[in-house]
């Protein structure tokens, strides 16, 4: 739960690439997307989607958890990983019984 509500995947605004990255504060929301790449705000950009791009700003254009791409990798990695390791065995001790 901790790895979901505290790391994201999103897409790159310019070359759409993905990437791991520490969200700043804690929801439910795991994948960010900027809708709009690198275009400039239209007048009549539907609401949605401005609320889409308002989140993307705020957990990936200005506040970032970590200026330091390697910290941040490794500590999702260890999240991931950790995850993974309970989930099997936890799965296995269950098994067992």
């Amino acid at each position: 739960m901790i790895t979901w509500l505290f790391t994201g995947i999103y897409q790159d605004d310019e070359f759409y690439e993905y990437n791991i990255f520490l969200k700043h504060r804690p929801t439910f929301q795991y994948h960010f997307r900027s809708p709009l790449g690198m275009q400039d705000m239209p007048k009549d950009y539907p609401t949605d989607l401005i609320i889409e791009e308002a989140v993307f700003d705020e957990f990936i254009n200005k506040k970032h958890w970590s200026d330091n791409d390697f910290l941040e990798t490794a500590i999702c990695g260890i999240l991931y990983l950790g995850s993974i390791y309970f989930l099997t065995f936890g799965i296995i001790k269950q098994l067992k019984k």
